[in-house]
Parts: C-alpha cells; structure tokens; sequence
C-alpha cells in the first residue's frame, strides 16, 4: 500500500510539480489519514513496514554517491562546512532542551527532542545513548523534517539566497531526509551539499551528540 502511494504520488508530482504535490508530503499524509481512519496504532504500522523502514540504511549510505562525484567541490568547504555543522547541532539541541522545560515534558520526552534533529537512523542510535524512546525520536524526526522542509523552502524562498552551497547545508542540517529530497530538486549542487550535511550532522551527532547533550544540561538546566 505505502509503495503504490508513493508510485502514485511520483506520477502526479511529475504533471504538477508544486510542493505541496510532493511524495514527501502526499505520501505522509495520506498514512496518518489512513492511520486515523483505520485506527491502526504506530507501534502496529511499525511492527509490519519493517522491510521499508530497514532500506533508511542502504538509502542513506547511498547518498554518498553523489558527494563523491562532487568531492573537490566539497573537500574546499569542508571546514565552514563542519562548523555550520556544528552551530545547527548545538541550536538543535538547545531548543529542544528549552521546549521541555518550557512545557514540563518528562526526561524520556525531552532527551528524545533533543535526538530529533539528524535523519531517523542516526537519531535511533543517540536516542539510545542518552534515554530517549526510539518511537518518540521516530516521530519527532519526521515532524522536524516534514516541517523544516515546507517552512525552510518557503524562507529560502523569501530569503532569495541564491547560493546554492549555502542553501542545500541549511536544507540537510534543519530537515536532513526530507530537507535533502526537496533540496536535490531544487537544484544538483543544493542537493549534494544537503547530502553531505545530513551524513556528518548524524556522525557528528552520534560521536559527540551524548556530551553536546550533557553541555546543554549543564548550561540550561
């Protein structure tokens, strides 16, 4: 069902390529449409979607392809690469801190906010680290990504930055799987430096995120 939606919703994306025609967007719709309707839980979506959910691996792995054809480009922005890297990171983190304080979310809630902010596979990984419930960082990494998407496009859009580098590293830090899809039709190199951006957003994040987390504690808490 999820494969003929999104099938479908390539067609029509092809004949009227507007935003809000995306698969990214149709597609995730109509299965919380579905959800609701059918009243089927999201531990049971989950549980039978597992051959789906396992191809985020090989899907983000194979996002270093295009990175490799395009590695002299990327090899001379490495360095403000990482640190624009590095600030999203930090800003990720702290803001998600300070929304559970704000609205006196539990530690299991807030730690898993505070994960939400690299692609699903990456975010599973600290979520772990730090206690946070995998299901939870799930659902907050689609959010942040479904909206940093729509919201990002459109402040990009009103912005009228027309550097692509610039662009494709704010699309793949602040909405990473569905920041990087929209950003590589917007434009080849936009696309690859979104690529790029979300692969070392979610190393990073892995290697150091647990301390960055620790740092925010100690400095908001």
């Amino acid at each position: 069902m999820d494969l003929l939606r999104l099938f479908c919703s390539e067609k029509i994306y092809r004949k009227k390529p507007l935003m809000i025609f995306s698969p990214v967007v149709t597609v995730s719709v109509s299965t919380i449409v579905l959800m609701l309707l059918l009243g089927i839980s999201y531990d049971t979506y989950h549980k039978y979607t597992q051959g789906i959910v396992f191809l985020l691996t090989p899907v983000t792995v194979a996002f270093a392809i295009p990175i490799y054809e395009n590695r002299e480009v990327i090899r001379r922005q490495l360095p403000i690469l990482s640190i624009a890297i590095l600030v999203g990171m930090f800003v990720g983190v702290a803001s998600a801190f300070l929304m559970g304080n704000m609205f006196h979310f539990d530690s299991e809630v807030t730690n898993s906010l505070m994960a939400r902010s690299i692609s699903t596979p990456f975010a599973v990984v600290l979520a772990s680290e730090i206690h946070g419930s995998a299901s939870l960082v799930s659902l907050f990494t689609i959010i942040t990504g479904f909206v940093g998407m729509i919201f990002g496009d459109l402040f990009l859009a009103f912005t009228r930055i027309r550097f692509h580098t610039a662009n494709g590293v704010a699309l793949g830090n602040a909405a990473h799987g569905f920041g990087t899809s929209r950003a590589g039709q917007r434009h080849e190199t936009e696309g690859v430096m979104a690529s790029l951006t979300m692969i070392l957003a979610g190393l990073f994040m892995v290697i150091i995120g647990p301390s960055m987390v620790h740092l925010v504690v100690w400095l908001m808490g």
